[in-house]
């Protein structure tokens, strides 16, 4: 038996959904006195005035261009009705969709007991009739406060749908810097006929139905960041020229420091050298699993040798988080101290070892700290990476503020320093204006 949804109780139109893979029966088939009564129907009882007033794509189906072919007839209740037929929507939705531009809010089904993939169809069918936005679906922020989780990525085709722009900025911003891998290009995961995803958090997000300009944008932003991230790792991984990390550190006298640096350089082997990082797995590596520490530890070192380009496959958020190791080896510096540091390196007795290590991070965070989202009209926006990541805000690299005190100490005297020299020379002009020069040199105050 077909399902039944009887939405207006002033019927005037009524409404078939087909969803099976052949097509609906044309209209000449249709008698004025039956109705289809095919298992693969779903019917809708509505009133025709309803979804004219919403959705213009309703209205030009209800009452097309006379030029056009009319509605089919059909007869309900004693009464000659017009009937449409639509095709490939979820009937679920459309009778939420349906009882929602009757202002049926009794009809509705509450926030739980209405799945994420219930709304994401109700948004659909918002989209592809376009529907008004005059009227709100209830579950809007309910929802809403799932958006950045996993498993909730398509709020970028829902926000656009129902034009509810809070929130979208971020969340670009945040797929730019938790995509796995590209949207577009050899590392695109098709997902059929047109469809383009990516991973994230190591499950897979279907892209292809978000809107183009918002699915360009974080390919072109995750492409570039990643290009840029890579070059800094490959730079510093070449600089070794096949010595290993240890060996640049010039802290011999100072225990507590070498100590330290020995920590640094195991963590440089190891983000440098990972097996799961190099382009192509490494030869040299005992096939047993019996392996000391020391002799893996070496493995890892030479292959920091290879010319190859340093490669990650991951997020940019994973990839900083694994530099994390870098920032604990660096537990007395913090970001706003570095770069002064790295400006005057002679001054602060920086080893090499220590000064590249400082310069990548610093490098590294300069080029992620903010990221650009894009919002529902297409405006660019500066989202900064500490508003998407909490761990940003915590960590004690980015937490000193004493560096930050005292330049502004000294800054603030320099700029009194400033105000001092521009009155003296402003009084001395004005001085030599007046002729008050000349008396004050013969008097013997000016020399």
């Amino acid at each position: 038996m077909p399902i039944e949804y009887r939405i207006s109780s002033n019927v005037d139109l009524v409404i078939h959904l087909y969803n099976s893979p052949s097509s609906p029966p044309s209209p000449v088939e249709y008698r004025q006195d039956t109705s289809d009564t095919s298992a693969d129907v779903a019917k809708y009882y509505v009133t025709a005035w309803s979804l004219q007033q919403a959705s213009p794509v309703f209205s030009r189906i209800i009452s097309p261009d006379p030029r056009f072919r009319q509605p089919s007839k059909i007869s309900y209740s004693g009464k000659e009705l017009r009937l449409i037929t639509l095709e490939d929507d979820d009937h679920e939705a459309l009778s939420i969709v349906l009882n929602l531009l009757h202002l049926n809010s009794k009809s509705l089904p509450s926030t739980e007991n209405i799945s994420w993939s219930t709304f994401y169809d109700v948004a659909v069918i918002w989209d592809k009739y376009n529907v008004s936005n005059l009227i709100r679906p209830p579950w809007i922020r309910h929802f809403q406060k799932y958006m950045n989780g996993l498993g909730y990525e398509n709020w970028l085709f829902i926000g656009k749908a129902f034009q509810e722009d809070e929130g979208f900025v971020e969340l670009t911003a945040r797929l730019i810097v938790e995509s796995g891998q590209n949207l577009s290009g050899r590392e695109a995961i098709e997902a059929g006929p047109g469809g383009i995803g990516f991973t994230r958090g190591g499950k897979y997000v279907d892209a292809s139905g978000w809107p183009d300009s918002v699915r360009e944008h974080i390919t072109a932003e995750n492409t570039y960041l990643m290009d840029k991230l890579r070059n800094i790792l490959s730079t510093w991984k070449w600089s070794f020229k096949g010595k290993r990390p240890r060996a640049l550190c010039t802290c011999y006298g100072n225990v507590p420091r070498y100590n330290r640096h020995t920590s640094l350089s195991n963590s440089i082997a190891d983000l440098l050298s990972d097996d799961s990082m190099v382009a192509s797995p490494p030869v040299h590596l005992p096939t047993n699993g019996n392996v000391p520490a020391e002799i893996r530890l070496a493995s890892r070192l030479r292959d920091i040798e290879g010319g190859g380009r340093w490669q990650w496959n991951g997020s940019i958020v994973s990839l900083r988080r694994r530099m994390n190791f870098l920032r604990n080896c660096m537990a007395d510096r913090d970001v706003r101290q570095v770069k002064h540091m790295l400006e005057n390196a002679d001054i602060y007795d920086l080893c090499p070892l220590e000064e590249s290590a400082l310069r990548v991070l610093y490098d590294f965070d300069q080029t992620v700290e903010i990221i650009k989202g894009i919002g529902i009209d297409g405006e660019i926006v500066d989202v900064p990476l500490s508003c998407l990541l909490e761990d940003v805000k915590i960590e004690p690299w980015n937490m000193r503020g004493d560096g930050k005190k005292w330049d502004g100490l000294v800054m603030l005297g320099v700029r009194i320093s400033g105000v001092f020299a521009v009155v003296s020379v402003l009084v001395f002009a004005i001085a030599l204006g007046k002729g008050w020069g000349v008396k004050m040199v013969e008097s013997g105050i000016v020399a």
